[in-house]
C-alpha cells in the first residue's frame, strides 16, 4: 500500500468495526514500481443471532476511471486557469506598451543615463516574454501554420542535446523513416520539443538515459476518449523519456499550471510545460504524463497530422518583423488617428508619432474614433486601432471605417490578435498588425510599410 494512503485506510477500518461498511480508495505499489488505484468495498454478514459470521467484499482496480477523472478535471481547472491568465496578460500588454514605447524617447531625452534606461528595457521585455508564454498557455498558439517536417526539428534538437548537455546523460534517439507532416509553427514545436529535454536534464543530476522518440499513430474513439484535448485521428507522437527522479503523484496533476514549479526560484518560471500545453491545444493536439518516482518520467506529445490540401489561413499575416525595419524615417504632417481605451497607450503614442512629424489625433473607442474620422477625413492617411475596447470594438470600428473612408490604412494593434478576428480583418483589406507591447522600432516599420517616406515638396525657385 502506498504510504501516503495508509492511515486513511486505517481510519476507514475503525469505521467499519462501528457501522459494519467498509468502501475506501487507496494506492498500491506494484513490484515493478507502478501505481494503481483500488476501490475496496466490504460489509459483513451476521447470522441468525446477529452475530458477524463473516465479511464479504471485492477489491476493484479503479486506475483508469481514476486517470480520467484526473483528466476532466485538469482540463477544467486549466480552462478557469487559462481565462484568468488572458485578462492578466491582457492588462500587462497595455501597461508595458507604453514603457517600452516610452523607452527610447527617454534614450534621447537623457543620453547620459543610457545604463538605467537599458536596464529598464530589459526587465520590461522579460515582463512581455513571459507575458507571452501566459497567452500562449490561456489561448493556445494562433497564427500561420505551415506544413513541417518534424524530422528537421528532432535532428536540430538532437544536435543541441549532444553539444549542450552533461556526458553524465547519454542520448538515445529514434526517428521512423516515413514520419508524416503535421501543419504547425516550426518555432512552436522546436520550443515544446526543447522545454522537455530541458526538464528531462534538470531530472538527472547525477546524469542518466534521455530518450528521444518519433513515429505516426493512429488513435481511435476509445483512446481519445482518455484524453480531454484528444480526437480520434492521425498523428505523429513525439516521446521525451528519462531516467531521473520521476514526479510525486501528489503534484503531478499541477505540472502544467502556470507559474508551478518545483525548481529553486532562480532555475525556472514555473511557465515551461504551461507552455507546451497551450501550444499542443493551439495545434490541436495534446499531451500525455507517466512517471515513477525514482524511476523516471516519460512526456508524450500528439501533433496532428496535416491535410494534404491544408493551407495557411487567409490573412493570417504574421507582425511585422522588426529585423527588416528601416533607418531614419521621418512623416511630413500626415493625418493619423489613434483609437485606443488606454489613457497612457494613447499619449505615448501621441508624443512618439509627433515626433516622427505626424499631424496626431486621438479617440477613446471605436465610436469616438468615427466621429474623430468624419471630422479629420480630408488629411487622414492611417488609423492605429487597438482590437479590445469597450462599445465599439476595432473590428466593428474597421467595417464602419471601410464604407466611410475605403482609402486610409489601418494598423491593428493588440495583445490577443486571435486568428479569427485576424481572418476576418484580412476580408477587409486588413493585413498589418503589431502585438502589444511593441517598441518604437517595430511601430517605425509598420508605418514605413503602410506610409511609405516621401520627401516633402520642394519650393519652387523660379
Amino acid at each position: 500500500m502506498y504510504a501516503d494512503d495508509r492511515e486513511a485506510v486505517r481510519k476507514a477500518v475503525s469505521i467499519d468495526q462501528i457501522t459494519g461498511k467498509y468502501d475506501v480508495e487507496f494506492r498500491i505499489v506494484r513490484p515493478d514500481g507502478q501505481l494503481r488505484w483500488i476501490r475496496d468495498r466490504a460489509f459483513t454478514v451476521k447470522d441468525a443471532d446477529g452475530n458477524v459470521a463473516k465479511i464479504a467484499g471485492v477489491a476493484s482496480d479503479i486506475t483508469q476511471s481514476k486517470l480520467m477523472q484526473q483528466q476532466v478535471l485538469r482540463s477544467q481547472r486549466l480552462d478557469s486557469i487559462g481565462t484568468l491568465a488572458g485578462g492578466v496578460a491582457h492588462d500587462l500588454n497595455n501597461a508595458l506598451a507604453p514603457i517600452l514605447m516610452a523607452n527610447e524617447l527617454l534614450t534621447a531625452a537623457y543620453p547620459n543615463a543610457t545604463k538605467y534606461v537599458q536596464m529598464i528595457k530589459a526587465n520590461a521585455e522579460r515582463c512581455a516574454a513571459m507575458v507571452r508564454q501566459l497567452l500562449v498557455f490561456a489561448r493556445g498558439y494562433e497564427g500561420a501554420k505551415i506544413d513541417v517536417n518534424p524530422k528537421r526539428s528532432l535532428a536540430e534538437l538532437a544536435a543541441i542535446i549532444e553539444c549542450t548537455f552533461p556526458k553524465s546523460i547519454r542520448f538515445v534517439h529514434q526517428v521512423a523513416p516515413d514520419l508524416a507532416t503535421i501543419s504547425a509553427d516550426p518555432t512552436q514545436v522546436h520550443q515544446v520539443l526543447l522545454n522537455l529535454c530541458v526538464n528531462a536534464r534538470d531530472a538527472m543530476e547525477s546524469g542518466g538515459l534521455l530518450q528521444l522518440e518519433a513515429e505516426n499513430v493512429a488513435i481511435d474513439s476509445t483512446y481519445a476518449a482518455r484524453y480531454p484535448d484528444a480526437k480520434p485521428g492521425q498523428y505523429v507522437t513525439i516521446r521525451v523519456k528519462d531516467s531521473g527522479s520521476g514526479i510525486p503523484p501528489d503534484i503531478i496533476t499541477k505540472i502544467f499550471d502556470p507559474f508551478f514549479t518545483t525548481k529553486p526560484p532562480d532555475k525556472g518560471t514555473g511557465l515551461g510545460l504551461s507552455t507546451v500545453a497551450g501550444i499542443l491545444r493551439g495545434h490541436g493536439g495534446f499531451i500525455r504524463v507517466d512517471s515513477t518516482p525514482g524511476k523516471g518520467s516519460l512526456f508524450t506529445v500528439y501533433f496532428p497530422v496535416a491535410d494534404v490540401d491544408s493551407q495557411a489561413a487567409p490573412g493570417s499575416r504574421a507582425p511585422v518583423n522588426s529585423a527588416t525595419a528601416p533607418g531614419k524615417y521621418q512623416g511630413h504632417g500626415e493625418g493619423v488617428l489613434v483609437v485606443d481605451d488606454e489613457p497612457m497607450i494613447r499619449e505615448i503614442a501621441t508624443e512618439v508619432l509627433t515626433t516622427l512629424g505626424f499631424s496626431v489625433t486621438v479617440a477613446i473607442d471605436g465610436t469616438d474614433g468615427l466621429i474623430k474620422v468624419a471630422e479629420k477625413r480630408d488629411i487622414l492617411k492611417l488609423v492605429i486601432t487597438d482590437l479590445h475596447m469597450p462599445d465599439l470594438d476595432g473590428l466593428g470600428f474597421a467595417r464602419v471605417l471601410r464604407r466611410m473612408a475605403p482609402e486610409v490604412k489601418i494598423l491593428v494593434i493588440s495583445g490577443r490578435m486571435e486568428a479569427r478576428a485576424v481572418a476576418e480583418f484580412a476580408s477587409l483589406g486588413v493585413t498589418h498588425f503589431l502585438k502589444k507591447p511593441f517598441n518604437q522600432h517595430k511601430l517605425v516599420t509598420a508605418l514605413q510599410e503602410l506610409i511609405p517616406m516621401v520627401p516633402p515638396a520642394r519650393a519652387r525657385t523660379d
